[in-house]
């Protein structure tokens, strides 16, 4: 009788582990509402009284680049990110004449990027000056910026769409889509999060345009793609909010004329809060 009692048990024991783990399971899975999904993000990057009392944040490390397609080649340099309100100035510099790198700014109301030489931008500075909207928004950088689009959702008004658990190389991931209320143009932009922390750890911005014109309806259009995958790792508290460390950006063309794979990685040293900035360090000239 006692072997007997002693197998029922683990039966019943076993059977009630299962159920734990279908509906812990089946919790993860469940498609959040927007609106939930954003408040659980906000949480994961602390209380709601340390956000609201950042008003800037600077942000400087090292960065590295590397030209996988349509050139060849690494550079190490300097990042910064420099946020304050609603504006933003990020630069990745290298010391070389070939390719002095990067420098992306918006003044509140207007985007600037900087030149690699006279007149010419490179193709990540033309591609964000372009469009605009997604430096506008606040939806580059993440939360390394004060101006993060999901900081004051309620007052950028965009339209949002929960769309459950996605498998994003290999790894499972809430997905956001977010539409800007006006002006997103042909951008489509994806927003994804740790399940169990609700940490942002990547963000995907693609647009499709025909390289050729169509005469009839039975042509069929060659497709230039251009996708930036941005991703967030390494997080650390400052001052009581939970900011990543490591920023990886990769700039994909994929064009029946050629294609561009270039990558930035950007190693975090220092994240700073309430400095002063003056007004026209957000406007490149």
């Amino acid at each position: 009788m006692l072997s007997q009692a002693s197998t029922i048990s683990r039966v019943l024991a076993a059977l009630l582990l299962t159920v734990l783990f279908a509906v812990a399971l089946g919790a993860k899975d469940e498609k959040l509402k927007p609106e939930d999904l954003v408040a659980k993000h906000l949480a994961s990057i602390g209380a709601a009284e340390k956000r609201k009392g950042v008003k800037s944040r600077a942000v400087g490390g090292t960065v590295q680049v590397a030209f996988r397609v349509g050139g060849a080649g690494t550079m190490n340099g300097k990042g910064t990110i420099l946020s304050e309100g609603g504006a933003v100035r990020t630069g990745f510099l290298f010391n070389s004449l070939d390719y002095n790198g990067e420098q992306i700014a918006f003044d509140g109301s207007k985007v600037s990027t900087g030149f690699i030489s006279p007149g010419n931008r490179s193709p990540l500075s033309s591609f964000v000056y372009e469009n605009d909207v997604l430096v506008r928004e606040g939806l580059m950088f993440g939360t390394l910026s004060n101006s993060w689009a999901l900081l004051d959702v309620a007052a950028k008004q965009p339209k949002l769409d929960a769309t459950g658990l996605k498998k994003i190389d290999g790894r499972q991931l809430y997905e956001l889509k977010y539409e800007p209320r006006k002006g997103k143009g042909n951008v489509q932009s994806w927003l994804y999060f740790d399940p169990e922390t609700f940490r942002h750890v990547r963000s995907q911005f693609k647009v499709e345009v025909p390289t050729s014109k169509l005469n009839t309806i039975s042509d069929s259009a060659e497709l230039a793609r251009y996708l930036i995958v941005e991703q967030f790792d390494d997080f650390k508290e400052v001052d009581g909010l939970m900011l990543p460390h490591s920023y990886k950006l990769d700039y994909t063309i994929d064009s029946p004329r050629g294609g561009i794979l270039t990558g930035w990685e950007y190693v975090i040293q220092k994240i700073t809060h309430n400095e002063s900035f003056e007004k026209q360090l957000f406007s490149i000239q």
